[in-house]
């Protein structure tokens, strides 16, 4: 993470997303959007379904726990999740119902068709580097996920980021360092969304609270 920067939120799983998505549901909001990935927040009371909607490939991360029941191809499935969960889901026509008895609340994180940046240069990732305080949540052949939590006054040592979007699960205040020597402090809100290009880095959390985010790092 050249700078670990996030907007609440989940998904990586991956293979490459397919066409953008087209009219999202109005349960969903879309939280960031760029050229390489969209990422929307998805909330559903216990009986509330989506309407049908076409997707690419997706990577979903449960921000609550919840049930939901999966229409796609004349097949029903359910799932149960946990709060932290992360899961794929293959791009094509589908609609999802809220099984339970709670509110489902989910981030969907979705590839677009756009080919990455070049990544140059290469070493540690995260959680080689820092597996005191990172851990991964899921490794795919074109993505892996991190859960990151750094406590006041720790940090996630010198590693290499691949071209990521961070997700905040809390608010917090860090302080990026390159291997130039270059420092940057950043302030972030919970639930925030940012883009960060493949680099070394470190970051050290500088706020009064532990820093906490979902890391979608992108290898496709």
């Amino acid at each position: 993470m050249k700078a670990l920067s996030v907007s609440l939120g989940l998904a990586a799983l991956f293979c490459v997303l397919s066409a953008p998505a087209q009219n999202p549901p109005k349960q969903e909001k879309l939280l960031f959007e760029n050229e390489y990935v969209r990422a929307y927040e998805a909330t559903l009371n216990p009986g509330e379904s989506l309407q049908p909607h076409e997707t690419g490939n997706r990577l979903i991360y449960s921000l609550t726990d919840y049930t939901l029941r999966y229409h796609w191809d004349n097949k029903v499935s359910e799932e149960k999740r946990k709060q932290g969960d992360v899961h794929f889901h293959p791009a094509g026509i589908h609609n999802e119902e809220n099984a339970g008895k709670q509110k489902a609340v989910f981030l969907v994180v979705e590839r677009t068709s756009a080919a990455l940046p070049a990544v140059e240069g290469s070493g540690l990732d995260m959680a080689k580097a820092s597996p005191h305080n990172t851990r991964v949540l899921l490794d795919r052949d074109q993505a892996k996920v991190f859960e990151v939590t750094i406590y006041v006054k720790d940090a996630v040592s010198m590693h290499f980021g691949l071209n990521r979007l961070v997700y905040g699960l809390t608010s917090y205040e860090l302080l990026v360092k390159t291997p130039d020597g270059k420092e940057q402090k950043e302030t972030h809100k919970k639930g925030s969304c940012e883009w960060h290009a493949a680099g070394m880095h470190s970051v050290e959390n500088k706020g009064g609270q532990a820093a906490k985010c979902v890391v979608f790092a992108f290898k496709k």
